[in-house]
């Protein structure tokens, strides 16, 4: 055989083996998602008196390496880990800020809630940040939830544009939510406890600090 009919025969040979092995990778099975939607239960109220004050959540912020849908996963001497095949179902600001509302909402303490892009006027702009929220497994034998977040109200004055070092009112929330097991499940089970948590005590401190200043 010649030297130019090895080299077809090599050439074939290779592109054979390339069809083979992408046809190998076309038919391996894609790995599946896990999307998770966390269910946040509020108080609701009866309230028959609202105070008289209209409140627009605006969307919430959140620190850069918790921003994503992937879950976020604290490990023993300093490292972070993040899950591919598990995820929050929509991005945590859209969970926090969708979530705040209808707390506030639910509660008929306020006048009127809205979210930043209504049309409506507000008496005070609510804005809120998303610092941690991760699943801490330092301690392999007591996983936990853990969720951070900073409000900060803001009084919607005429001819100024609110901003954030003009708040008033601050508030920094942190909860910690032991699972029982550490699975993606209880994870966000535990994570929807950690967030009511925070939403009711946010709803509770903010009637409260209306109230007083606004007697």
């Amino acid at each position: 055989m010649t030297g130019k009919s090895l080299n077809h025969l090599h050439l074939f040979i290779i592109l054979g083996l390339g069809f083979f092995l992408t046809g190998c990778a076309l038919n391996r099975p894609y790995p599946e998602k896990s999307s998770y939607l966390p269910d946040v239960s509020f108080e609701v109220s009866n309230e028959n008196k609202p105070l008289p004050f209209r409140i627009k959540v605006r969307n919430t912020r959140v620190t850069a390496p918790f921003e994503g849908k992937a879950f976020v996963y604290r490990l023993p001497e300093g490292q972070w880990e993040t899950d591919f095949y598990n995820e929050w179902f929509a991005y945590p600001r859209d969970l926090v800020t969708e979530n705040c509302i209808a707390a506030l909402a639910r509660s008929n303490k306020f006048a009127a809630v809205t979210s930043e892009d209504s049309l409506i006027d507000a008496d005070y702009y609510l804005e809120g940040a998303l610092i941690e929220s991760y699943l801490d497994r330092r301690n392999p034998k007591q996983p936990e939830s853990v969720i951070k977040t900073r409000w900060v109200l803001i009084p919607n004055k005429p001819g100024l544009m609110p901003t954030l070092d003009e708040g008033e009112w601050k508030k920094v929330y942190e909860e910690r939510q032991s699972l029982g097991q550490d699975t993606p499940n209880a994870y966000s089970e535990a994570s929807a406890l950690g967030l009511g948590n925070i939403l009711n005590q946010l709803v509770s401190d903010l009637s409260q600090h209306l109230d007083t200043a606004h007697p």
